[in-house]
């Protein structure tokens, strides 16, 4: 992902059905520091949190998860807002 300019993190909102997020957080927990799986937002999108060096790592991960039984799909990656 290119940045003009650098944040420290970054928040990813994806479109997850509530039956699917148990699972992803899961798969999420397996891969060491990539993702900090937050939790639904009032947009209506689960917001996961992702420091800026692992963005295309974590971006990779969730949409190999298009292949699964886990339907996902990433809305928006926007500079961290220092919400939880």
């Amino acid at each position: 992902m290119e940045k003009e300019k650098l944040h420290l993190e970054y928040d990813i909102y994806i479109d997850i059905a509530k039956e699917d997020i148990h699972l992803l957080i899961y798969l999420v927990e397996a891969e060491a520091h990539i993702m900090n799986v937050r939790k639904k937002q009032e947009n209506g999108y689960f917001k996961i949190i992702v420091p800026a060096g692992l963005v295309d790592e974590a971006l990779t991960l969730l949409n190999s998860l298009k292949n699964s039984d886990i339907k996902v799909e990433v809305v928006s990656i926007e500079p961290h807002n220092g919400i939880i």
